[in-house]
């Protein structure tokens, strides 16, 4: 990149920065923190050897994060906390001790002023990265990765990005959404409002979320009851985690909803991270794929396992066998 064309970023970034710190160089960004998951797994797929930790165990309920697919620094980097959310706060002092050279935020609106009092306090450069939208990734994976050095692999991802969400539009411009669920929570009656960041992949993937609502707060997690639920009677049920799952198919009032009676109900993949939501980050681009040929097989008639190895060997560089494909899509058992 010629020195003409970085200045010109550097002015940019330092533009939509929420905190005055100053880069010195792009080229010297060698060690990045990011402010939530989906900045943090994003720094990971521009380059693992950058990240400087982590913002709470990358294995739990709703991912399957280990070896499979993640290097050992990665997954033995220590717990720094997160700006956002209602989880672990920030650790400010083990932050500083690690001295990263940037923070990359996930744009957050309804906690913009908390998180822009926090990083003021660590002096630590920090760019804040639009992540919510589908359509503002393949912009965002070319800021992020300018800002950290990595415009080459930048490119290849949001290029790549690009052309999948082309594709998916091109294929779904003139279909009906399907009627969906988002089923969450211990029981499966939380779910998300159908403007929520949360069902941005399911929306994109031309669904039609049946719960309509303004979201209250950043979580989410809206409870509905099961008579509503009923009333809603959804073509289909996307849900977001194994136990969760379980809970549903073993239940027998659920039956009487038609997704249930037509085995339309499937279980979100999870490795390493959730592809649809929780966090909404980059998993997203293979979330909409896989989303787009369940909500319309015909339109959007993909080889979804080939799809799965090809997201893979680019975001991680692992070459995935039949049968991890197969495991991830929940054909087989792990």
């Amino acid at each position: 990149m010629s020195l003409l064309i970085k200045s010109i970023i550097f002015l940019l970034l330092l533009n939509i920065s929420l905190n005055a710190g100053v880069i010195k160089d792009l080229n010297t960004t060698k060690k990045v923190f990011g402010s939530s998951p989906p900045m943090n797994y994003l720094i990971y797929a521009l380059n693992p050897e950058k990240t400087v930790g982590l913002n709470f165990k990358i294995k739990e309920q709703n991912s399957c994060a280990g070896k499979q697919f993640l290097n050992n620094r990665f997954l033995s980097l220590p717990i720094l906390g997160t700006f956002h959310g209602e989880g672990q706060g920030i650790n400010l002092e083990k932050l500083l001790k690690h001295k990263p050279d940037l923070i990359l935020v996930w744009e957050d609106d309804m906690l913009i002023e908390k998180i822009s009092k926090e990083i003021a306090k660590t002096d630590i450069p920090t760019i804040s990265i639009p992540f919510r939208k589908i359509e503002d990734m393949p912009k965002s994976i070319r800021l992020a990765a300018t800002t950290i050095d990595e415009e080459q692999r930048g490119e290849l991802l949001s290029s790549y990005t690009d052309n999948i969400i082309d594709e998916i539009k091109s294929s779904l411009k003139d279909t009906k959404p399907i009627r969906y669920y988002y089923a969450e929570g211990l029981d499966g009656l939380s779910t998300e409002c159908d403007s929520s960041f949360h069902v941005e992949a399911l929306n994109f993937a031309n669904g039609e979320n049946v719960h309509k609502c303004r979201q209250r707060g950043l979580l989410g997690l809206e409870k509905i009851n099961f008579e509503t639920l009923l009333s809603y009677n959804p073509e289909i049920i996307i849900v977001q985690n194994a136990f969760t799952y379980n809970k549903i198919i073993n239940n027998p009032l659920w039956r009487h909803l038609q997704a249930v009676k037509n085995k339309n109900i499937h279980l979100i993949p999870d490795n390493p991270f959730n592809w649809v939501d929780r966090p909404t980050s980059f998993m997203r681009i293979m979330g909409i794929q896989w989303l787009a040929n369940l909500f319309h097989p015909k339109e959007y008639a993909v080889n979804i396992h080939k799809k799965t190895a090809e997201f893979y060997k680019l975001f991680f560089n692992v070459e995935l066998t039949d049968k991890d494909i197969k495991q991830l899509l929940g054909e087989i058992d792990e």
